[in-house]
């Protein structure tokens, strides 16, 4: 071969070489890995949020886990992560532990439901006494008058109401619990609104207290245990199927839980969804327990860390809230999304 094919061989053989090698670097290098967890409420939405963006933007991966609002925020704050999940915004005592101080982020609202498991029982209604009257053990049998008023027509059973709460500390049973408070003074003196409940002593007598962990451990055992009646975030009932109660809102209208009674209720609240008026909204139509989804994030992460996270908040708040409504979450306003985004320049 002469020289100057040799020479133009090896030319071509370098340049195959250094773009394999530019190829194999940029398709192997590992992703900047955000670390999250936190509430069970919003796992199913964050998992899809996050998995969808990482397709997008394959150089940053969040692994966000579902350990209950309680357990994220304490895990928060011993720095084993860079954002927390929480279903109620972290407490001036808690925050003022973490130095340069923290950002609350909504990325969106999300409803609490009573699913029961009452055999050929469809379309159960429960007004606001019949609600705090089983959690607070007073209602012992699904037959009870207080229940069967509104339900006029219907053969209720005449078997034990169980009522099955959280184990771990959650942002779903402060949720529950601050509503509650809302409606009965009896529940807001004797309970309180709590992310770690300690249930009326009547329940445990009777027997009629089963504890689960997460909103999925809560909708398993409902599922498992005939009469039985718990709290789940809305997205965890409905893509399993599971019956829905239609409760009595503050307008004394019986509601179904759905995009409607849930758009109903965000459109009476003020623009940047203030957590206070969550507890009972005001309104026609509107369901009446409701909630906000919020990341907890330092003022100050590394830059790298920093940018991506606000990346990706910008992608949920954004394209993410399509995705919202499909799986049972209740998007954001345009409104509240442009207040929400001016916290993002807080973040360093």
């Amino acid at each position: 071969m002469r020289p100057s094919r040799i020479f133009q061989t090896l030319v071509r053989t370098g340049a195959l070489l250094f773009a394999a090698s530019v190829f194999s670097s940029s398709t192997t290098a590992q992703p900047l890995t955000l670390m999250g967890a936190g509430a069970t409420f919003p796992a199913p939405l964050y998992q899809r949020w996050f998995r969808d963006y990482f397709r997008e933007h394959p150089q940053v991966r969040v692994d966000y886990q579902a350990i209950g609002s309680g357990a994220g925020i304490e895990n928060f704050l011993g720095g084993r992560l860079d954002f927390a999940g929480s279903d109620l915004p972290m407490t001036q005592e808690d925050a003022a532990k973490v130095e340069g101080g923290i950002v609350q982020i909504p990325l969106s609202a999300g409803a609490v439901i009573l699913a029961y498991d009452l055999p050929g029982i469809e379309g159960l209604r429960l007004s606001r006494e019949a609600v705090s009257g089983i959690f607070l053990g007073e209602i012992q049998r699904w037959n009870d008058p207080r229940i069967q008023a509104a339900n006029k027509g219907i053969d209720l059973p005449d078997i034990p109401v169980t009522l099955v709460a959280r184990s771990d500390s959650s942002g779903t049973s402060y949720v529950m619990t601050r509503h509650l408070s809302a409606v009965s003074e009896q529940f807001a003196h004797t309970v309180g609104s709590t992310m770690t409940p300690v249930w009326p002593k009547a329940l445990k007598k009777q027997g009629a207290l089963i504890r689960a962990k997460g909103n999925g451990g809560i909708a398993a055992t409902v599922k498992a245990v005939p009469g039985s009646i718990g709290y789940v975030q809305y997205a965890y009932a409905d893509l399993t199927d599971m019956q829905m109660a239609s409760l009595e809102n503050k307008a004394g209208e019986y509601v179904a839980p759905n995009s409607e009674s849930f758009r109903a209720a965000v459109e009476s609240f003020k623009a940047d969804l203030d957590p206070r008026d969550l507890a009972d909204p005001y309104g026609g139509g509107s369901y009446p327990i409701l909630t906000l989804s919020w990341l907890i994030t330092r003022k100050t992460l590394e830059p790298e860390k920093a940018q991506a996270l606000k990346d990706v908040v910008r992608y949920c708040l954004g394209d993410g809230q399509k995705t919202a409504s499909l799986l049972g979450y209740i998007p954001l306003t345009e409104q509240a999304v442009k207040q929400i985004l001016l916290r993002l320049g807080s973040i360093k």
